[in-house]
């Protein structure tokens, strides 16, 4: 086995410690010599969080002896702008704006619908008029939420003091 499979063990394995410790994976994604392990929960990813999940993992992993010769182990939340994968991935973000990459063509809308093929968004025609586009699964190459600045800097998480300008300038 190559360094770089992630096999039906392996993944049985983090997706059972990852849980363990609290927290949902979200993806896994194993390039080269890096498996990286992209958590989520409802309370937010700190850096305690991944530390947590880190050592669980690395433990877990040494024990198991799955993956053979040296790797690096990372684990993270899966970020503001966080690729979409999964038919969950787009179900949770529903409403809100999106990045899709096509086989064929590039696109940047709402998202309104999700099936089991695949997605509709809203995006805007040259002439700038709305227009439903549907995108089979199969013919995405990438995806991703996208986040506004007002999003970032809302009231909301300005009360929290979270994204607040003057928190970010004061850093």
């Amino acid at each position: 086995m190559s360094n770089n499979q992630l096999t039906p063990e392996l993944k049985a394995l983090i997706n059972k410690t990852v849980t363990a410790c609290g927290v949902e994976v979200y993806d896994l994604e194993f390039k080269g010599r890096t498996l990286r392990v992209f958590i989520t929960c409802e309370e937010g990813v700190t850096v305690e969080t991944c530390a947590r999940v880190s050592e669980a993992l690395s433990e877990e992993l040494d024990k198991a002896n799955l993956i053979f010769g040296r790797y690096f182990l990372e684990v993270s939340s899966p970020g503001i702008e966080r690729r979409l994968r999964h038919q969950r991935d787009f179900e949770e973000v529903i409403g809100k704006i999106i990045s899709v990459h096509t086989k064929t063509s590039n696109y940047v809308g709402k998202l309104q619908e999700v099936s089991p093929d695949g997605i509709i968004i809203e995006t805007a025609s040259p002439n700038k008029e709305a227009i439903s586009k549907s995108i089979n699964y199969e013919d995405i190459v990438f995806a991703q939420l996208k986040v506004s600045t007002d999003e970032l800097f809302s009231s909301d998480k300005k009360q929290k003091g979270m994204g607040s300008k003057e928190n970010i300038e004061e850093a």
